[in-house]
């Protein structure tokens, strides 16, 4: 094995465990004979494309992927990863153009036998094009029936048995505002991700795989998508599930905690709705328009129906707070879940104590706070 061979190897572990500052020191030897346009050193090309993607650095990261596409047009050196990142970074029509690439270089590579990993790649590309069709193509007058061909495509090819595809197709029924529909494909989306997760737990558990911690790690960002999506069509408690399944791949996830939080507030506020209007039928649809208005359904903290909600509400989100100390200036999206979870604990009557949220994380079998925060606790604070 050559140095760059062994660097490129050292990087891709420091890669693995998150660190890509540590991956760009192992590869700042060789950071020089990228300055030439016409580097050919296709290895090269994508480790530092991959390595500067997940530092953030975009910017640095889109050369290096182009010129790596080009090289390897067919995908048969170095894989077709390259194209669906650089698919997606594109967006619009040109993405769309790479991303189908990416596709037929997958299939031509298959040939006859398409494995497992291979279906999932190009079920993984088809639906990357149905988000550009949603978000920046989203006018086109063929919007919705590309959207359609594409989802029964990846239907097809994966057997309707990918909870990423069963996800996305709730999306797009969402937006046709086809609610029950959309209900029924987030049910199965989340079947086929427990599904998934307890075969990687059990793998794991018997040895019977190469499977790592990143095999779970790759399910968060769709697993929040979901429970998101949930949240909008009043799925909550399944939404609750795939939260806890969040916490149990990373505990300390800030969106999860703030997600489960805002789920148990909707779920008080929904009972309160219920109580006051008892001949409304909180279908699908109820519940998409429901969450339009949420803020104009006061809370009620003597109704003893939402105690355990309006508990759990106030933990998580706690926690979010909490957890939202440690966040970068720089980090929107954690700042903008930080302020959320914030605003939401100011009208449950504030935060926990650092003190309590030590004896929740601990689980501390002689804790009794979960008898001490009730409604006549909320009620005081309010």
């Amino acid at each position: 094995m050559s140095d760059l061979e062994r660097h490129i190897t050292q990087a891709r572990e420091a890669l693995a465990e998150n660190n890509a500052k540590k991956a760009l020191t192992i590869l700042k030897p060789y950071r020089k004979s990228l300055k030439n346009h016409e580097s050919s050193n296709l290895p090269l090309l994508q480790i530092f494309s991959e390595v500067y993607l997940e530092n953030g650095d975009l910017e640095k990261a889109y050369p290096l992927l182009y010129r790596s596409c080009e090289l390897d047009d067919k995908g048969t050196k170095g894989g077709c990863d390259k194209f669906f990142t650089l698919g997606q970074i594109i967006g619009g029509q040109d993405g769309l153009a790479v991303l189908s690439q990416g596709i037929e270089n997958v299939f031509g590579i298959a040939g006859e036998s398409i494995s497992q990993e291979q279906t999932e790649k190009i079920v993984s590309g088809l639906l990357s094009m149905i988000e550009i069709w949603m978000t920046d193509l989203c006018m086109e007058p063929s919007a919705e029936s590309q959207c359609e061909d594409l989802i029964k495509k990846a239907m097809e090819i994966s057997e309707n048995s990918s909870a990423e595809t069963w996800s996305v197709l709730g999306s797009i029924r969402i937006s046709q505002q086809r609610f029950a529909e959309a209900c029924e494909a987030f049910t199965q989306s989340w079947n086929y991700f427990k599904l998934r997760k307890d075969k990687i737990g059990q793998d794991t558990a018997n040895n019977t795989t190469k499977t790592s911690h990143l095999d779970y790690v790759d399910m968060l960002q769709p697993l929040l998508a979901l429970a998101k999506m949930c949240i909008e069509v009043g799925l909550y408690e399944i939404a609750l599930h795939v939260e806890n399944a969040v916490k149990e791949i990373d505990e300390d996830n800030l969106e999860s905690y703030y997600l489960e939080g805002f789920t148990n507030y909707l779920i008080a506020k929904s009972e309160i709705f219920k109580t006051d209007n008892p001949e409304a039928e909180l279908t699908p649809e109820a519940f998409y328009e429901f969450n339009q208005h949420i803020q104009d359904v006061p809370l009620d903290f003597n109704n003893p129906n939402i105690a355990e909600q309006l508990q759990d509400a106030k933990v998580a989100l706690s926690f979010a707070s909490k957890l939202g100390e440690n966040v970068d200036d720089g980090d929107e999206l954690a700042q903008e879940l930080v302020s959320g979870a914030r605003a939401l604990l100011e009208e449950l009557g504030g935060s926990l104590s650092d003190e309590e949220l030590q004896k929740l994380r601990k689980g501390d079998p002689n804790d009794d706070l979960g008898d001490e925060i009730d409604v006549e606790e909320f009620s005081e604070e309010n």
